[in-house]
């Protein structure tokens, strides 16, 4: 079996999500990772954001770092503030490198994270570097050692699409329309 380096896995993901539209960074600290996303936000114009609390948000401080640059952020009562939010931070259990694709996996179908990944026109998702794993193969067996499997496994590969409709490709009909995903190198305790 070929072992496959950090460095390797993180470029063929970035390949692969690139090339469904998705936007990809790395980042070593969690404090980085506040940074970048606030500048990214602040660029694209974001104004709001839908903040669901995750050990790499809150060890990275974005909520004080998001708010520096005038973009407001809510952190609760998300089924109110989603519809109007304009883009979404969450963070992901796993990310498989052969797919570009990102694994939200919980006991429940927890519905905060779901409405900040799938409600909002932008979703920035956050990921620990050490949940990197090579094929859709590893990452399910990976879910099938947990302690107990998780009720729900969403799959996100790109900003929403679909040509449902007439054939004609269209762009965050079902979802958002782009997806911001950051890497995160530093080991932030709490992470599943």
């Amino acid at each position: 079996m070929e072992i496959t380096s950090t460095i390797q896995l993180y470029e063929k993901f970035k390949s692969r999500l690139e090339a469904v539209s998705g936007e990809c960074y790395r980042v070593k600290t969690a404090k980085e990772a506040g940074d970048l996303v606030s500048k990214v936000l602040q660029q694209k114009g974001v104004q709001n954001v839908a903040l669901l609390n995750s050990p790499i948000s809150q060890n990275g401080n974005f909520a004080n770092q998001l708010g520096e640059v005038g973009i407001a952020v809510k952190t609760d009562h998300f089924r109110e503030i989603t519809p109007n939010a304009h883009a979404g931070i969450s963070q992901v259990n796993y990310a498989i490198a052969e797919l570009g694709t990102l694994v939200q996996a919980d006991a429940d179908a927890n519905v905060d994270q779901r409405l900040c990944s799938t409600l909002v026109p932008i979703h920035v998702a956050l990921v620990s570097t050490s949940k990197l794993i090579s094929t859709l193969t590893e990452t399910m067996a990976t879910l099938h050692r947990l302690p107990e499997i998780p009720g729900f496994v969403g799959l996100i590969t790109g900003p929403s699409r679909t040509s449902d409709i007439e054939r004609v490709l269209t762009i965050g009909v079902h979802g958002p329309k782009q997806l911001v995903v950051v890497f995160v190198d530093e080991l932030v305790e709490g992470v599943a």
